[in-house]
Formats: structure tokens, sequence, C-alpha cells
């Protein structure tokens, strides 16, 4: 019988037990309620699963299938962190929200995302699962959605377990404790998009300063209350430097060249940008006949999570329907309150949960109108659909401005928003040729790597599994104070021994001159 088994056969055995034997039991916690984080989380546990990974995942979205290996815990009720953040602040919009002093939103954001966490920790199912002793806490690793999120270290910590963080956009350059810490300031400005590499003598002093105030700001605040977090929920006094530097094994950051300005980085911090797009599916049959019946094409329509369109200015939707109705295209509009807005122009169809990645995969959509989400911006460009960003907060104003000059799209700021200047705008991205052509060509600059964004990805969190945590990659500085790892400690002390010798040789100096001077007058007394 034996002898009679074919090669190929032996061959998907073998592969089949090389399979088996690295498989992993995989524990994915995704705290927070924006789609546009766990659209990237979505994508990652259907590849896991596809791997043969025993997958577990705790979230509070639901994935929307039933997936092989995969065990879900969907936890209820969802924490409204924007809606939290503007009571926060006493802002009475998002609008009003983001006039806010950059300092003092990033304080709120620290707070309310405690909260938030702090909200999705105290949930039956959590609760659970933090009781569990490490007998019974059978996971070769843990996943988390690294924003405002820290806490969970100390999962890893409890049960000695690596920690991989996925960080889904690069808002308010929120890792910066992480990968710039690690080099000196003048190697790492505060601003990267705006990187100028001859940085005079009071460019890096500035620099320096700015950069350490910016620290101090995002440990006493953020690291502080993730701190009484660790203490509440898993009994350390650990702080969140220490859990980082030991149980942080890889940071997998949503971004990549050309939309993020090369620099200074670890091993153990991986781009992987665009990990959450995947290849098409079919549209469903309503959308599709909607989409291939417009002779004119499609402007597809998505102005964040963040705010339901019914809560949008009332004269901000009357341009909008005013502009829409008025073009020859049709128009798919996704909305979480679809059924809120009324007198829609025929032309639009509105709806919410509409698989946006599949849309712009479609060759009748011709232009997106977006809020300049990090996320949606790699979406247009892989799928070669010029933008129209209307962004409302600063990192949205960052990503559509590095749209711009690269060439993929136009941005109108709110005070600017008209129907002549939304016709404009559109015209110009669907007759102007060079934006097609530019956006091929920053797309294949952006998908230009050895390994796809989802492949990457899955290679380095099978690594961390392979090798038991990845101590191999795992950079030493993280858990460096600043002082000790730009070597301020040790310019202090030479400048005190130089001081002291300086001193010493004064006072030699003035020793030996006072010894003379006491000698003639000596040698004078006796003249």
């Amino acid at each position: 019988m034996l002898i009679n088994v074919s090669r190929s056969s032996v061959l998907l055995l073998l592969l089949f037990a090389y399979n088996a034997c690295h498989a992993a039991n995989l524990l994915l916690i995704f705290p927070h309620a924006s789609e546009s984080h766990f659209a990237v989380m979505r994508t990652l546990v259907t590849e896991l699963s596809s791997r043969d990974h025993n997958v577990t995942v705790y979230c509070t979205h639901e994935l929307g299938e039933r997936l092989e290996r995969v065990t879900e815990i969907v936890v209820q009720p969802e924490y409204d962190l924007w809606g939290n953040l503007q009571n926060h602040t006493s802002a009475s919009s998002l609008d009003q929200l983001s006039r806010f002093p950059e300092e003092m939103l990033q304080n709120s954001l620290a707070l309310v995302g405690a909260a938030a966490l702090d909200h999705f920790l105290s949930q039956k199912p959590l609760q659970k699962l933090l009781k569990l002793q490490s007998a019974e806490f059978e996971y070769d690793a843990i996943v988390v959605d690294y924003f405002y999120t820290e806490a969970l270290l100390g999962l890893g910590y409890k049960h000695q377990t690596p920690i991989i963080g996925i960080v889904s956009t690069d808002f308010g350059n929120y890792m910066e404790s992480v990968q710039e810490s690690l080099v000196p300031a003048a190697c790492s400005p505060i601003d990267f998009e705006q990187f100028n590499p001859n940085l005079s003598f009071l460019d890096r002093l500035s620099n320096i300063r700015t950069c350490m105030a910016r620290r101090k700001q995002f440990y006493r605040v953020h690291h502080a209350a993730q701190y009484k977090l660790i203490r509440k929920h898993f009994q350390l006094s650990t702080t969140v430097e220490e859990l980082q530097a030991h149980h942080l094994a890889l940071l997998l950051l949503n971004n990549h060249v050309p939309l993020l300005t090369p620099r200074m980085m670890v091993q153990q911090i991986v781009n992987a940008g665009g990990l959450h797009i995947r290849g098409p599916h079919e549209l469903p049959w309503n959308i599709k006949r909607f989409v291939e019946e417009s002779r004119a094409g499609i402007i597809y329509m998505h102005l964040g999570n963040e705010q339901n369109c019914g809560e949008l200015p009332k004269e901000m939707i009357k341009i909008l329907f005013e502009f829409l109705g008025a073009r020859k295209e049709r128009v798919i509009w996704t909305c979480h309150d679809a059924t809120k807005l009324k007198g829609l122009p025929k032309n639009v169809m509105i709806q919410h949960g509409v698989p946006q990645i599949d849309i712009l995969a479609h060759p009748h959509v011709r232009a997106f109108i977006m809020n300049g989400d990090l996320l949606s911006l790699q979406e247009g460009i892989v799928r070669h659909v010029p933008m129209l960003g209307l962004p409302i907060f600063q990192n949205e104003r960052k990503n559509m401005q590095l749209a711009e000059r690269l060439g993929v799209g136009l941005q109108l700021k709110q005070s600017n928003l008209s129907n002549l200047a939304l016709n404009w705008a559109v015209d110009e991205l669907l007759n102007q040729q060079k934006y097609q052509v530019s956006i091929r060509e920053v797309s294949s600059e952006f998908r230009d790597r050895p390994l796809g964004a989802l492949a990457s990805a899955i290679f380095w969190i099978n690594y961390v599994v392979r090798h038991k945590g990845g101590t191999a990659i795992r950079t030493r500085g993280i858990d460096i104070e600043s002082n000790q790892l730009h070597l301020y400690d040790l310019f202090i002390f030479y400048l005190a021994v130089l001081l002291a010798f300086v001193l010493l040789l004064l006072g030699a100096y003035y020793a030996v001159m006072y010894a003379l001077q006491k000698k003639r007058s000596k040698f004078s007394k006796l003249s």
C-alpha cells in the first residue's frame, strides 16, 4: 500500500504535517468600536484562520461570517469613543472638537481612550479571560489593536506570552514613544512630512526641546492613565515602559512608503501598510446593478465613521445634496444612519455597511470623496481611484496634503465648501489625466515590496510564534531612559570632569601664584 502512494500524495501529506506542526493558538483582542480599525482586524483574522491557526477573537464588532478554527466572542455594549470624547471636551460637534489645541485634544484622547479600554475589560467575557490561571491560558501569542491599549501588555506579563500590536493608523504620530525614542531627536524630526535634512543649530535645539516636552506629556497623561488600568485589572505595579520593553514582541504599522516618510526604524517594528486590502469580491446584486447601469460612472462617498451623516451641519448637507443631485454620475454614499437623511437626490444610493474596498475596485468608480482617513487613502491608491478630501482633524488634513503632493487627490477646507468648489474639484479629478498617471505610479511604489502587506504581517506573527516571542529581534533600546539612550548623562559626567579638571588647574595656578606672592612679600620685608 505504501509503495503505491504517489509522489504528489506524499508531498501533500508532508505539507499538511508541516502546517499542523506550525499551527498556533492565537488570542486576538480588539477593544475599539471603530469600523476602520476593525476592517484591518477582520482581514487578519480571515487570513490567520486560512493558515490553520486556531484563533480566538474578543471584539466589539461581529466578523460577519463563520470561519473555521475561529472562536468569536462579541463584547457588548460598545463604548462610544467619539461621543464620550465630545462630552469630555464639552464640544458640541466634531467640527468644534477639531479646532481644539492639539495638546488638549491628545490629553483628552488619552483619558477617554483609557476609559474605553476600562469599559471593555470590565465586561463579563473579559473578566472571565483575565481570571484564567496560566495553566489554563493556552495561547502562543496575543494580538491587540494597539491604540490606547498598552494596559493589555499586563496580560502578556501575567502569562509570559508575547504581545503583537497592530497600529491601524498613524493617528497623531501616536506611536512616537516607541519608534522615535530610539534615535536622536535631530534624526527624528517632529514632523516627518515637512522633513528638512539640513537642520540648523537652532532647528535642532528647537527639535530637542519640543521632542522632550511631547514625550513628557505622553508619559504624564497617557501612560499614567494606562498604568491605573494595569493596577486595576492585573494587580501589577509594573510601568508601561517596562511592559513595553519586555512583552511587546512585534509592532505592525499599517503604513508604507511613499505614504510614510522613510525614517530610522527598529527591527521589531514592521511596515505592513495596506494589510487590510484584500482581493475584490463580487458586489451585492443591488449595488452591482446600480453601478453597472450608470453610463457616466460612479462617485463613491464616505466621510468617516466618527460622525453620523445626520449629524453633519445642515448647511453642509444642503450643499452636498445640491452638488450630488446636479451630477450626471450616480453616487453611492456610505452612512451609519442611512434612514435619517431625507430628500436624497434620485441619483444617490445611501447604505450602511457597503463593502467599500469592493466598490472602489469596480472599473465604473471614477472618484472617491472621503474625509482623509489613512486607510481610505490607501484603498483609493491601490484601487486607482483619485480622491477628494473633506478633512476635519489635523491627521486627516496631513493625509490629504500628502495626497496632493503625490498627485493622487485634492482637498477642500470646510470653510471653502460650496457647490462650485465641489464641482471644480471633481471635474479636475475626472478630466485631468495626470491624476490617473500619478495614482498608478504611487500605487506601484506602495505595493512594491518583497512580500505583500498581509503576507508580511502573517510572516512576522508566525516568526514570533515559532521563536517563542522573537526575543532575537527585540530591541534593547526601548527600555532605556532617554537620558541614557542619547548619552545625556555621560555628556554631563564628562562636562563635570572637564570642569573639575579646569577648576583643579585654576586652583593649582592660584596656589602657585599665592605661594610666589607670599615668597616675594617675605623677601621684600627682609630686604
